[in-house]
């Protein structure tokens, strides 16, 4: 039952905004002291209704006419009403004016202020729910202490730690404004709930800023190809449909005790799929892995001593782009670029001399391809 004066206040404001939007009406709420706490004239806000508390201890509606004025306090005519919720009184709604004219609608009033409520309470259970199971979550992966207690503890959220989990992280574009990311968020939400996420099996909340953690359960009805071909599909559809830059890092499937590990490995997957914002799955990543622990001092560092001399060109950047892009193809660089054969080699070439490495050579091909990810990571993103 909503008992808090707080909770009441703000669903009292609610209400008016609501009803007002609806029916242009003076309109008060009265919670269960007799006392206004929303109205549309802000006057009353804080004064006793005495015609309220009658409301209150008989639990049914009163009419308010002229002649009622000297003997109730804080009243003016009109009908007030009593708010149900789950069989007891909460409050009271009334509606100034004459009482015959407004009998048509106050019923309609009272009925919308209480689907306000149930909505409202609703909201709140779930976002309690909500809570709950982040924070269970969050011990999960970081204290990954697998004790009876704790198994019990999720078995009460409805998590069942016996299970295989599959970790998926999800995250936004950041340069979005904070009010159109929160939006786009609880968009997602709703998507990822509609197409992936199982209520009775898998684990959907939001983990930050912009960011969606799934814990996907694997069984004998749905595999890992399964999971990655609906998680391909429903991100093309994002990209397309819907134009939202996402990037989604996938870890590989884990125990329970374990979750921390397939956590982190879809943090790793994800860090290099937000430089693409595109989907990547851990068990693909190699040499991504361990750029990924290098800090951004030794990036920088190695990105000036291997690319420092061809920087400002920017001919021979995508050159090698798209060299190392068509594995190291020259016939299909050539091509890609719209350039002669001579060209590519003479650009080659002048790679070599103003650097001193050779892109021609197995160390060249290594020493480009990582300074090429640091200075997409570093510039191009930026």
């Amino acid at each position: 039952m909503v008992r808090s004066l707080q909770l009441v206040q703000e669903l009292a404001q609610k209400i008016i905004k609501e009803v007002q939007a609806v029916l242009n009406e003076n309109i008060i709420v009265v919670n269960q002291q007799g006392m206004i706490i929303a109205s549309t004239d802000r006057k009353r806000v804080g004064s006793l209704h005495e015609g309220a508390l009658e409301v209150l201890s008989k639990k049914e509606k009163l009419y308010i006419f002229e002649n009622s004025l000297d003997t109730l306090q804080g009243v003016k005519p009109g009908i007030n009403l009593p708010i149900f919720y789950e069989k007891e009184i909460i409050g009271v709604i009334g509606i100034t004016g004459n009482p015959l004219d407004i009998e048509p609608y106050a019923e309609i009033i009272r009925r919308m202020t209480e689907l306000i409520i149930r909505e409202a309470t609703h909201i709140e259970r779930k976002e309690w729910e909500t809570r709950g199971i982040e924070s269970f979550c969050y011990e999960w992966i970081y204290h990954p202490k697998i004790e009876p207690a704790f198994i019990e503890k999720g078995r009460i959220l409805g998590i069942d730690l016996d299970q295989t989990y599959l970790c998926v992280l999800f995250q936004l574009d950041l340069s979005l404004k904070p009010e159109e990311l929160q939006r786009t968020q609880a968009y997602l939400l709703s998507l990822l709930e509609q197409r992936l996420y199982k209520k009775r099996h898998d684990v959907l909340i939001p983990w930050g800023q912009g960011r969606l953690l799934l814990l996907k359960r694997i069984n004998h009805d749905v595999s890992i190809e399964q999971i990655k071909y609906q998680l391909s599909k429903w991100h093309q559809n994002r990209l397309v449909d819907d134009q939202i830059s996402i990037a989604i890092g996938m870890g590989i499937t884990s125990e329970s005790k374990d979750l921390f590990r397939s956590y982190h490995e879809a943090k790793k997957a994800l860090a290099v799929a937000q430089k693409q914002h595109t989907m990547v799955y851990y068990e693909e990543l190699l040499l991504d892995i361990v750029l990924e622990e290098v800090s951004q001092q030794t990036k920088e560092e190695f990105l000036g001593r291997v690319l420092s001399p061809i920087q400002q060109e920017t001919d021979l950047i995508a050159t090698l782009h798209v060299l190392l892009s068509t594995n190291h193809s020259l016939k299909k660089t050539a091509e890609e670029l719209h350039i002669h054969i001579n060209t590519l080699h003479y650009r080659l070439n002048q790679i070599k001399e103003m650097t001193g490495i050779d892109p021609k050579s197995t160390e060249g091909i290594v020493l480009f391809h990582v300074a090429l990810s640091f200075y997409h990571e570093i510039f191009i993103q930026k």
